[in-house]
């Protein structure tokens, strides 16, 4: 019988999805409003958290775990909080100022709120920490997200000779259920993540502490 990092390994990227988006599905509203108090309580007094100024949030969709109590202590702290609108068309990002008004959310296509796009935007590079969702990470920072390449595509420049000097952290925010066991398959275009946020721990990527 094979072992649970045997079934992993023989997995593609598409079942792998089916596979962790299963998982986290599985989980109840009360364990999902459980796990997303824990990861507020403990990532909160992280040092990236705390000497972020500008952070990028998300509005969590299909069992992802939501960061919405990190994101009310954020507002509260006087951080600059904002929220991703993506481009159906050319799969692009922007990252536009949310103030904490539910009610100027707009729901786009794929049925998840987005802030106002008339709203003051901020440039990915001058992000200080960026709560990133996926499907499913590994402990080398390698992600699974939906597929389209939205994050990919805004934070491309970090793998750039060019890069910034202190470019944004890329925080992967994961169900302890979402964390593959083996390394998931990567492309050279994939940006990977420096770290991993779940519900009761943070992990820093092994890519990221060699």
């Amino acid at each position: 019988m094979a072992s649970d990092s045997e079934q992993f390994v023989s997995m593609n990227s598409a079942q792998l999805r089916a596979h962790f988006r299963a998982a986290r599905r599985a989980l109840s509203k009360a364990q999902q409003r459980e796990s997303a108090q824990q990861l507020a309580a403990h990532f909160w007094r992280s040092a990236a958290f705390h000497h972020a100024e500008s952070i990028a949030f998300y509005l969590a969709a299909d069992g992802e775990l939501s960061v919405e109590f990190l994101l009310e202590a954020a507002l509260a702290a006087d951080k600059r909080c904002f929220l991703p609108i993506a481009k159906i068309d050319d799969c692009s990002m922007r990252f536009v100022r949310y103030e904490g008004d539910a009610s100027s959310l707009i729901v786009n296509a794929w049925g998840i709120p987005e802030p106002d796009p008339t709203g003051d935007t901020i440039a990915a590079t001058d992000l200080d920490l960026v709560l990133v969702p996926l499907v499913a990470c590994d402990k080398h920072g390698n992600r699974l997200g939906r597929g389209k390449g939205f994050y990919d595509r805004a934070f491309d420049f970090v793998r750039a000779s060019s890069a910034p000097a202190n470019p944004p952290l890329l925080v992967g925010i994961a169900h302890e259920c979402q964390i593959c066991p083996t390394p998931l398959p990567h492309e050279s275009w994939d940006v990977p993540l420096a770290a991993i946020a779940t519900p009761t721990r943070l992990l820093v990527s092994a890519t990221e502490s060699d």
